[in-house]
């Protein structure tokens, strides 16, 4: 019975793909202890090797190659596409630091990935998961893959091409579990070795920063937080005569906040004046409308007469917008540099940086790309995205038009290999969709009308993407991955400890005494570069801020390629 079902599933290997996907997010789910759990990654591949192992074993006609291809070449262009206007742009901008964070990082580990392979005497195969699994960069597994189909044909291997492959599996499932759970206690730990309170060093980066709490998310808030625009006439003596400017500076002494309080309109004498300006003065009979949070206007009566319900309150329409700031002359410039000179009417809800929320502050620097969540009156958020980005309005339009030429042009461009001392050294199909998903995400970030990959489909494209890709690997790897597992597991599993915490530890000591970075920014920094999103929240939660993320951005971009490009020259190197 068990056999004609193993035959079954052998004819219709997609059933065991479906399977391992399914199975693998399921086991994903499950917590261990109060937070950690396996993530769907490795949980997809451990499944399937697991039904490799079972339903495969003794058969070596299993063709699943033109799948991986195809999810992996969605996976790392949609990587590319993500974090190609952090990684251009952070070579170019002021960021230095963050950039040498990231670089020193990634060749120390690199360094350390040689160095451990030839100690411990792994294959090439080996050496790749390893890096893949203890670096949690899971793009590794694919350009190791693709470096290994260009092994010269002269180079002793240790195995076939085909147990190298699986080995690359195998090093990854062994490695990745203490590559995250690892690297978070050792995180904790060297706040504590170190005798550094990082609460207290997160507020000393918010000081600088200027730094307010964000405001409570549209889902759940607090009354007093609402945004509201509330109208009064103007009768108190003190308040005729005072201009529009006045009025907005006196209410931004009180307390400064992300959002302003402004002056949105007035009606004199019947007449609706929409386009205010500084300079109008007020008068005696006005009506005036406040926009701002209702905590801060709710007493404006105290100041210029009663409040009225009035037509002119009830005919406005608020919008809610995320505008992607694209505008290069402001690209560098401070949240204050911007919005105090523009965007009456409109308040600054959140702005996020490759999907994470930055702390605000008035010295907070934006660049191109950021995402600036904005509330206020439809006709104010209007002018504001024509003038500083491009609205990013809700869509299920994807351009593939794009995707499809940029896949075409990244898989062309990773077949090119260059022999150095009769070594073919290759981006792959791999690094070379990488590269062209780079492009195409800088280019979106020049041209905001072009190249349009919604949110909900570049989560499809790398998360689905790669764990379709991880399933095939893993299917194709079980049938050879417990005998794997006996020869080299314990020496695979300390290799990786080894190499989860030494390029961590160096780029410590580097970031701290030579860069003088604040040790908050630099762990967001370490784990941007490492690309652990899971260590970076770890930090966030031992900082009890935001602020590691202002240095996770850059680094995060320039690991990915890194790391990713790695993968290809390790298999070379070892």
């Amino acid at each position: 019975m068990v056999q004609t079902l193993y035959a079954f599933l052998r004819a219709n290997p997609s059933i065991v793909l479906f399977a391992a996907l399914a199975g693998g997010y399921a086991l994903g789910k499950v917590k261990f202890g109060k937070s950690f759990s396996l993530g769907s990654t490795t949980s997809v591949l451990l499944v399937a090797i697991v039904l490799g192992a079972f339903i495969f074993r003794g058969h070596d006609d299993l063709d699943l190659g033109l799948i991986k291809t195809v999810s992996f070449g969605f996976f790392i262009f949609a990587i590319g596409y993500k974090v190609g206007p952090d990684f251009i742009g952070g070579l170019k901008r002021g960021g230095v630091k963050y950039v040498a964070v990231a670089v020193f990082f990634c060749v120390a580990a690199l360094l350390a990935a040689v160095v451990l392979a030839r100690a411990f005497g792994l294959t090439e195969g080996y050496a790749g998961g390893l890096m893949a699994g203890a670096l949690t960069q899971s793009a590794i597994i694919g350009t190791a893959d693709g470096a290994i189909e260009h092994l010269a044909t002269g180079k002793t291997l240790l195995g076939s091409t085909m147990n190298l492959k699986s080995d690359v599996a195998v090093a990854y499932a062994v490695t990745y579990i203490f590559g995250t759970a690892g690297l978070i206690i050792l995180l904790k730990m060297i706040g504590k070795l170190w005798r550094i309170d990082l609460p207290a060093e997160a507020k000393k980066a918010e000081a600088e920063l200027g730094s307010t709490s964000s405001a409570d998310s549209l889902e759940a808030f607090h009354w007093s937080n609402l945004i509201v625009p509330r109208a009064y006439r103007v009768e108190n003596p003190e308040a005729v005569g005072k201009t529009v400017g006045e009025i907005e500076a006196e209410y931004r002494q009180k307390d400064y906040h992300q959002a302003y309080t402004a002056v949105d309109r007035i009606q004199r004498d019947g007449k609706v004046i929409e386009n205010v300006t500084d300079d109008l003065k007020l008068e005696r009979g006005d009506i005036i409308v406040l926009a701002g949070h209702r905590s801060r206007i709710f007493n404006a009566w105290k100041e210029f007469g009663p409040e009225v319900d009035d037509d002119l309150v009830r005919g406005m329409i608020g919008e809610i917008l995320p505008i992607c700031l694209t505008d290069k002359s402001l690209s560098g410039k401070t949240f204050d540099e911007i919005f105090s000179a523009r965007g009456r009417g409109c308040y600054v809800r959140s702005i996020t940086r490759q999907g994470h929320e930055l702390p605000l502050g008035p010295k907070l620097v934006l660049h191109r790309g950021d995402v600036i969540n904005v509330i206020g009156d439809r006709p104010a958020v209007e002018a504001l995205a024509a003038e500083i980005g491009y609205p990013e309005r809700p869509t299920q339009v994807t351009d593939l038009v794009m995707v499809g030429i940029g896949l075409i042009l990244g898989t062309l461009l990773g077949l090119i290999a260059v022999k150095v001392g009769g070594i073919p050294i290759t981006l792959g199909v791999g690094g070379g969709v990488l590269v062209s998903g780079l492009f195409f995400g800088w280019l979106r970030s020049l041209r905001p009308t072009f190249g349009l990959i919604p949110t909900p489909t570049v989560w499809i494209f790398t998360d689905l993407g790669l764990n379709f890709f991880i399933a095939c690997v893993g299917i194709a790897a079980g049938p050879r991955a417990l005998d794997a597992l006996r020869t080299a597991g314990i020496s695979i599993f300390i290799a990786g400890v080894c190499l989860t915490s030494i390029p961590h530890l160096l780029t410590w000591v580097f970031g701290l005494y030579l860069l003088k970075l604040n040790p908050v920014l630099l762990l967001g920094a370490m784990t941007g570069a490492g690309t652990c999103t899971a260590a970076m929240n770890s930090v966030k939660d031992d900082a009890k801020s935001a602020v590691p993320v202002i240095g996770y951005t850059v680094p995060y971009a320039i690991g990915n390629v890194l790391l990713t490009v790695w993968g290809a020259l390790i298999v070379s190197l070892v």
